[in-house]
């Protein structure tokens, strides 16, 4: 039960924090440069950065289910769609491990995290599950990260989304 409600709100919170990677800067700066990046180079650092949190978390990830990876349009603060090719990136992949190593491996992940510069925005345990979730952002590099407990049982999901990237060589659209 508690771990189909963590995965259901994971469903309704990454979308916003996909949708909101565009909208952190102020109406005032909505010309602000955005930091450019292919959509190869921004999935091979995703496959980094993923694969730095199931080190830090000492399992290996599984191809079943296998990464996933979804870009998408950025969304501004008003709801404006550019077309000059801006982006962002939700990338996942997953990991077999028994449930009642869940939460202390999350807890290694979070102090990995924290070493590295993340700022956890929350972390819930539920031993009586028991199921571990946690989210972070790297306020630096504009990422957001989440470790979790999720279905099929015995399986931690790790997922970074990036924030708004435009394609090099693009001229960014004005609003």
């Amino acid at each position: 039960m508690f771990r189909n409600r963590a995965y259901l709100t994971t469903l309704i919170l990454l979308p916003l924090l996909l949708t909101g990677a565009c909208m952190s800067q102020q109406p005032d700066d909505i010309n602000k440069p955005l930091p450019r990046k292919s959509r190869a180079d921004s999935l091979a650092w995703a496959k980094e950065y993923t694969a730095a949190m199931a080190h830090y978390a000492e399992v290996k990830i599984t191809d079943d289910p296998g990464p996933r990876h979804d870009f998408e349009t950025c969304v501004g603060q008003n709801d404006e769609v550019a077309e000059d090719g801006r982006y962002t990136l939700a990338y996942t992949v997953y990991a077999k491990l028994p449930e009642d190593q869940h939460i202390a491996t999350v807890r290694k992940i979070r102090k990995a995290l924290e070493a590295n510069g993340v700022r956890i925005t929350s972390h819930t345990e539920r031993p009586e599950v028991p199921e571990s979730i946690l989210y972070g952002r790297n306020d630096k590099e504009g990422t957001f990260l989440v470790a979790d407990s999720v279905n099929p049982h015995g399986t931690l999901r790790f997922s970074v989304s990036t924030p708004c990237f435009l394609p090099p060589g693009v001229k960014q659209q004005q609003f």
